[in-house]
C-alpha cells in the first residue's frame, strides 16, 4: 500500500490490516522515515496565505516528486540490499557465479533510479545475470514500462523532438529524441505483428468466437495516399547519398454515424482506423480483421464507399459480398469536370453549366442520361478520343453505385470525407510533414501506433511495452 493510501484510510480498516498482516519493523520504519521526509519537505516548501492557487500548486508538486522519488530509491535500495547467495541457477542449465555488485540506472515517471545490485557470471553459456532485474520486473531497457507508454502515446501524436520537448517540461523526464523513436517503433512494430497475426487467424477462421458491437449501419471506406520514405542511408553518408521516393500508404476506416430525425446520418459518432505501407493482400487481412471486431458481421446495413479504383472494389467485394457499395460522389464530379473542360475549356461557363446539368442528373438516379451526354461529344483529337472512351467507361462501370438518389432517400452518406480525412489526419498530418522522409519499417510502426491510437478505442499497448530480457 502507498503513503498516501495509509493515509486516506479509517480507523477501522488499519485496525483490520494490523490484525489481518504481521508487524514489519523494517517497514514501519521507512513509513516513519518517509513521513519525516514528508513533513519536512511541506514545512520547508508550503506556501503562505498570500500566495496564488499556481505557487501552491507548484509547491505541492515539488514537494510530490522530491517523496516519491525518495521513496522509490529507497524501495529499490532496500531490495538490492538483501542476503544473497554465491552461485544461482542459470536459465542454461549451468550455475552461476557471484561476481561483483554492478549499479543500473533507469529512467522512471519519478525520475532517474540509480542503484547497486548483486551481479552473477555463467562460465557455462558467457552471459550475465542480476536477479534482482528479474525480480522488479524488468527488462534490457533503460527506462519503465511507464515511461515507455508515454512516448509511444506521445510519438503517434507529434514528432520525435516534440515528444522530448513534452516529456520534459511535463513530465520532468529528459529523453532524446534517438530513445522516444527507438521506443515508439518497437512498440509499433509488436503492435502489428500481433494485428498481423490476428489478421491472419481470422482469415484462416482459428480465432475464437468473440463478442462484437451489433451496430445498426457501419461504413467502411478505404484510399490510398503517398508518404514520402528513403532508401537505406545513414546520417553520416556511408551508405551513400540520400534518395527519397514516396511510397503508397493504404488506409481504411470503419465509423458510425449519428442520425438525425429524417433518418439521415450525420457527423461521425465512433471510428476506427487502420493503414499499412504493405500491399493490397495485407491491407485486405488488416481490414477484414477490424472489420470483424466492429460487428461487420452484426451489422443490420454495412455500406462501403470509395472511389473508382479497381482494387478498392474488387476488395470490398470479397471481403464484404453482401455491401452497399457507392461511388463517391465527388470523384464522380471530378470524372464530370474532365469531360466538360475538355469540351469547354476550362473555367467556362459552359464548362460549369454542362458539369451542374450532370451532376443534377446522378442526384436522379439518371445515369443513363450522363452516359449519353458524354457519348454526345465529338472529339477532334487522338487524346481527346481516348478521355472520352475512359469517363464513359467509367461511368459506365460504376453505373449502380452511382444511384445517388436512392441512396439520399435512405440517408446514407454519398461522399467519402471520412475517408479522405483519415489520410490526411492518420497519415499525412504525422508522416508527411516539411523535411521528413522514413525508412520503411519505421514508418510501418508509427503509422499503426497512430492509426490505434485515433481511433475510437484504441488498443492497450501494455502487451507490446517489453523490450525482453
Amino acid at each position: 500500500m502507498s503513503l498516501w493510501g495509509w493515509r486516506r484510510m479509517g480507523l477501522g480498516d488499519r485496525c483490520l490490516l494490523e490484525k489481518t498482516m504481521p508487524p514489519d519493523p523494517d517497514r514501519q520504519a521507512l513509513i516513519e522515515q518517509i513521513t519525516q521526509r514528508f513533513r519536512k519537505q511541506v514545512e520547508e516548501h508550503l506556501p503562505d496565505d498570500n500566495a496564488t492557487l499556481d505557487q501552491i500548486e507548484e509547491a505541492l508538486d515539488r514537494i510530490g516528486k522530491e517523496v516519491l522519488s525518495d521513496l522509490q530509491q529507497r524501495l529499490a535500495r532496500k531490495r538490492a540490499t538483501k542476503a544473497r547467495d554465491n552461485t544461482i541457477d542459470c536459465a542454461c542449465g549451468g550455475r552461476a557465479r557471484y561476481r561483483n555488485r554492478a549499479t543500473r540506472t533507469l529512467i522512471t515517471r519519478h525520475g532517474v533510479l540509480h542503484w547497486t545490485r548483486p551481479y552473477y557470471h555463467c562460465a557455462h553459456c558467457k552471459r550475465g545475470l542480476a536477479p534482482l532485474d528479474a525480480s522488479l520486473g524488468l527488462d534490457r531497457g533503460e527506462t519503465t514500462t511507464a515511461v515507455r507508454n508515454w512516448a509511444a502515446q506521445l510519438s503517434a501524436q507529434v514528432g520525435f523532438v516534440q515528444a522530448t520537448t513534452v516529456l520534459r517540461s511535463v513530465c520532468a523526464l529528459d529523453l532524446s529524441p534517438s530513445t522516444v523513436e527507438r521506443i515508439a517503433v518497437h512498440v509499433g512494430a509488436s503492435l502489428r505483428r500481433a494485428q498481423s497475426q490476428e489478421a491472419f487467424l481470422h482469415h484462416r477462421d482459428c480465432l475464437p468466437d468473440e463478442k462484437t458491437a451489433s451496430p445498426s449501419r457501419l461504413y467502411i471506406g478505404a484510399d490510398g495516399v503517398m508518404t514520402p520514405l528513403r532508401d537505406a542511408w545513414k546520417k553520416d553518408g556511408s551508405l551513400g547519398k540520400l534518395t527519397c521516393r514516396y511510397g503508397e500508404c493504404k488506409t481504411g476506416v470503419l465509423y458510425q454515424a449519428h442520425r438525425d430525425k429524417e433518418g439521415h446520418d450525420t457527423r461521425v459518432k465512433t471510428r476506427a482506423y487502420i493503414a499499412t505501407l504493405d500491399g493490397v493482400e495485407t491491407f485486405e487481412l488488416l481490414l477484414g480483421r477490424l472489420a470483424h471486431r466492429c460487428g461487420h458481421h452484426r451489422a443490420k446495413e454495412l455500406v462501403v464507399l470509395g472511389d473508382g479504383a479497381p482494387w478498392l472494389w474488387f476488395m470490398f467485394a470479397r471481403l464484404f459480398p453482401e455491401a452497399i457499395q457507392i461511388l463517391d460522389f465527388y470523384h464522380a464530379c471530378e470524372h464530370l469536370a474532365h469531360v466538360s473542360e475538355a469540351i469547354y475549356g476550362k473555367g467556362s461557363d459552359l464548362s460549369r453549366q454542362w458539369q451542374k446539368a450532370r451532376q443534377a442528373e446522378l442526384k436522379q438516379n439518371r445515369i443513363v442520361a450522363v452516359l449519353q451526354a458524354i457519348a454526345a461529344w465529338k472529339p477532334k483529337t487522338a487524346d481527346h478520343f481516348k478521355l472520352r472512351r475512359t469517363e464513359f467507361g467509367y461511368f459506365r462501370h460504376n453505373a449502380q453505385r452511382m444511384r445517388y438518389k436512392t441512396f439520399l432517400s435512405k440517408g446514407y452518406h454519398i461522399g467519402s470525407g471520412v475517408v479522405e480525412a483519415a489520410c490526411k489526419q492518420v497519415i499525412a498530418q504525422r508522416l508527411d510533414q516539411v523535411g521528413m522522409h522514413w525508412n520503411r519499417e519505421n514508418a510501418e510502426a508509427i503509422l499503426t501506433l497512430r492509426a490505434a491510437q485515433l481511433s475510437t478505442y484504441p488498443p492497450d499497448l501494455r502487451p507490446h511495452l517489453a523490450l525482453g530480457a
